[in-house]
């Protein structure tokens, strides 16, 4: 079994049956959801309280059962559920994005339309938005609607786990949808300072629909990969994403590598920077075309419960592994000997090759750049990736009886490429490379130029 890890799955491209759901809920519906959960994550996960102790998880969650009221909307039940998945440090285990109750609201004007920059729990204004918006370039938003931007953001920050680095990014890239459960609507009113201490404000009249809002800064949405032949010397390929089917990489893939051998390019570039996980086959596909080496995933362990057999079953696999095993147990599947790639290929490419890691590099993709580590198959250049080795997965979708919401667990624990239990860490790169505010405000790209300048 591959692992099928995508950190922001969308619940609204699923077609949902949205008639039962409510808008409201009462407290007893709403605590109840939350039992629920907790139920079916204990059942489930395979270390449910590696990252907080039970005690300190329940004593949070009836903190926030506390401070909800007679009656709580589903929208402001999603934010809570930000919360209280966030105790548990595991970023797969979260709300989906979208929610079947939210179909029409999404597909209104309301969303923050523009990416900004994100550094140190603040935002600023890129270059690119500066003369639209009337706002200096790197100008840092202070307020917005008379929200203090420093606060709010904090605050949502609070209802994303995982590593500081990949909560700062993914809470930056998530900003319309958590302003938007927030109750921030258009128009939106920024209160702004230069880096002189000028103040200043502006006024945004209209947001947009929240796909385009979340295209702006997922671009794996639009584009799951690229390629390109920079400056008649470095072949580049930015795989935005591990989700779709092996057969349209495979003919990707195949048409990037072709152009690179018939043009004569003796070093390519593979860029996870956009990359929050997937499927770990595309990723043994990709490996098919750059190495001979033997390697290995590592070694998975499963708690085995009845939550995930359900999903399987109901999705017509009967067959799986999993299902042989008894609810309560943990099973051991794949070991730490390198093994052929399951892809077979004659040649492959004999260049130099580079990948591209940063704090968005998660789940899949952060497996990937671990096997390239552990086993030297390419240089990793840029970020540490924004999750450790030994990561949760196997995510799957939960449906709460009152709400409807759809909201994650996970089943497994991957140990890591080498293994080492004891070992802990994110992937980190080989040369370290982190752009600074101003190369974010001005769209530079230091790896890259790093790269343009030493491939040779």
């Amino acid at each position: 079994m591959n692992f099928k890890n995508w950190i922001f799955p969308l619940t609204l491209l699923l077609g949902t049956n949205v008639s039962l759901a409510q808008s409201a809920l009462s407290r007893r519906q709403a605590i109840a959801d939350i039992d629920e959960y907790t139920r079916t994550l204990e059942a489930s996960h395979y270390a449910p309280f590696m990252h907080i102790s039970q005690k300190d998880y329940n004593a949070g969650v009836d903190r926030i059962k506390r401070s909800i009221g007679d009656s709580i909307s589903t929208r402001d039940l999603v934010w809570t559920f930000y919360r209280i998945t966030a105790l548990l440090g595991d970023a797969h285990c979260a709300p989906q994005l979208g929610q079947p109750f939210l179909k029409d609201e999404l597909k209104k004007d309301q969303f923050f339309p523009y990416k900004l920059v994100q550094e140190n729990h603040r935002l600023y204004i890129p270059a690119k938005l500066a003369t639209d918006l009337n706002i200096p370039a790197g100008a840092e938003i202070t307020d917005i609607n008379g929200r203090k931007m420093t606060d709010l953001y904090e605050d949502i920050l609070s209802g994303m786990a995982g590593l500081p680095a990949f909560r700062e990014e993914a809470s930056s890239r998530l900003l319309s949808y958590f302003l938007f459960l927030k109750g921030i609507q258009p128009p939106f009113v920024l209160s702004y300072k230069d880096n002189k201490g000028v103040t200043g404000k502006t006024t945004i009249a209209a947001g947009v629909v929240f796909g385009q809002a979340l295209a702006a800064t997922m671009p794996q949405i639009v584009q799951p990969y690229t390629y390109g032949i920079l400056d008649n010397k470095l072949g580049y390929i930015s795989v935005n994403s591990l989700s779709g089917d092996v057969n349209i990489f495979r003919t990707f893939l195949d048409s990037c590598f072709r152009e690179l051998k018939t043009t004569n390019i003796r070093h390519l570039v593979i860029d996870l920077r956009q990359n929050s996980g997937g499927n770990t086959l595309l990723g043994d596909l990709l490996f098919s075309y750059i190495t001979h080496e033997k390697y290995s995933w590592g070694r998975k362990s499963w708690k085995i419960g009845q939550p995930y057999k359900d999903m399987l079953t109901a999705g017509g696999d009967t067959t799986d592994s999993y299902l042989k095993h008894a609810n309560g147990t943990v099973w051991e599947s794949e070991d730490c000997i390198p093994g052929d790639c399951p892809f077979k290929r004659d040649t492959v490419f004999d260049g130099k090759v580079y990948f591209l890691t940063g704090p968005f590099t998660f789940s899949s993709a952060m497996s990937i750049a671990d096997v390239v580590k552990t086993y030297e198959l390419a240089t990793i250049i840029g970020e540490p990736t924004g999750e450790n080795v030994q990561d949760f997965g196997e995510a799957f979708p939960i449906e709460l009886p009152n709400s409807k919401m759809m909201i994650q667990s996970t089943t497994s624990l991957s140990h890591g490429a080498n293994c080492n239990k004891k070992k802990n860490g994110p992937v980190l790169p080989d040369v370290m490379i982190k752009p600074s505010l101003q190369d974010k405000v001005w769209d530079k790209d230091p790896v890259m130029e790093y790269l343009m300048k030493n491939a040779r």
